[in-house]
């Protein structure tokens, strides 16, 4: 009997392993949100990326927004760990904002920012959305803060600095910009805004060594 020479690909069902099923919905949630953004990411979408039925996602996540949340997490602990693993304990202000926009860059050619403000488009109509991108950028918070501590602690007035209030501010501002980006395409800014915090940095640390 003569075979299918091109025979589709089944799709996976029972007796797949369930951690790579699993894995395997998050990173095609992730392709959905790049590819055809959050009103295009469907369980169809995700489902046919992942090669497995759409009951799979309900399955294995209890519904859709549970594991674009799933997908933003893994990007997200993924980057958090490339940035603890890059920045040190003794640089330089100066030295910091270089490295900064330099892991900025990564989080935007990986497209880690593209799934956050994708999802972000969603929060008003979801308020299970907006809870799992609050629980996620958390942790971002906590690091800016840690950060912020660190590289003002041995400036004169650093002490008073409010490092949980400046966390804040610096994650607003890199959200609202890539926000923005989105409206215009135009990365440009956030060039131009790190060539005023390295000018700032600057200024800053000369200030500190008098």
């Amino acid at each position: 009997m003569a075979t299918d020479p091109s025979p589709t690909k089944r799709k996976r069902g029972r007796g797949a392993d369930p951690d790579e099923t699993r894995t395997q919905l998050v990173e095609a949630a992730a392709a959905s949100l790049l590819e055809e953004g959050y009103r295009g990411t469907t369980a169809r979408s995700i489902a046919t990326r992942a090669n497995c039925n759409q009951a799979a996602i309900y399955y294995h996540f209890g519904g859709i927004e549970p594991l674009l949340i799933e997908s933003l997490k893994r990007s997200s602990s993924a980057r958090l760990e490339r940035y603890r693993a890059s920045l040190t304990e003794n640089e330089s202000l100066p030295e910091l904002v270089q490295r900064l926009e330099q892991l900025y860059v990564e989080d935007r050619e990986t497209g880690h920012f593209a799934l956050l403000t994708e999802l972000l488009g969603g929060i008003t109509a979801s308020p299970d959305l907006q809870a799992g991108i609050e629980a996620t950028t958390q942790p971002w918070l906590d690091f800016v803060e840690e950060r912020v501590g660190v590289a003002t602690q041995s400036l004169p007035f650093g002490s008073m600095l409010p490092a949980a209030d400046l966390a804040d501010l610096v994650f607003s501002i890199v959200i609202g910009v890539e926000l923005r980006n989105k409206v215009d395409g135009n990365t440009d800014r956030a060039d131009r805004l790190f060539r005023l915090a390295q000018l700032a940095a600057t200024l800053v640390q000369s200030q500190a060594k008098r």
